[in-house]
C-alpha cells in the first residue's frame, strides 16, 4: 500500500507542483548546459534523437538521486 501515498510534490510560490515536473525542468536546464558544451567539441549527428534522450537520462538521474 505504500504505492498508493501521496506524490512527492514542492511548494513554490504558494502552488504545489509535483517532483517529477521539477526534475523535467531542471533536466531540460541541464540539457542545455549540455548541448552548450558538446557544440564545442563534436558535431550532434542525430539531434532529434541526442537532446530529448538526454531530458529523459537526466531526469531520471535527478528522480532516483532525490526520491529514492
Amino acid at each position: 500500500m505504500t504505492g498508493c501515498g501521496r506524490a512527492p510534490s514542492f511548494d513554490i510560490l504558494g502552488s504545489f507542483f509535483p517532483a517529477w515536473l521539477v526534475c523535467l525542468v531542471v533536466a531540460i536546464l541541464l540539457t542545455v548546459v549540455s548541448r552548450a558544451l558538446l557544440c564545442r567539441y563534436v558535431e550532434i549527428a542525430w539531434p532529434v534523437l541526442v537532446y530529448p534522450s538526454l531530458t529523459a537520462i537526466f531526469a531520471f538521474a535527478l528522480w532516483l538521486a532525490i526520491f529514492s
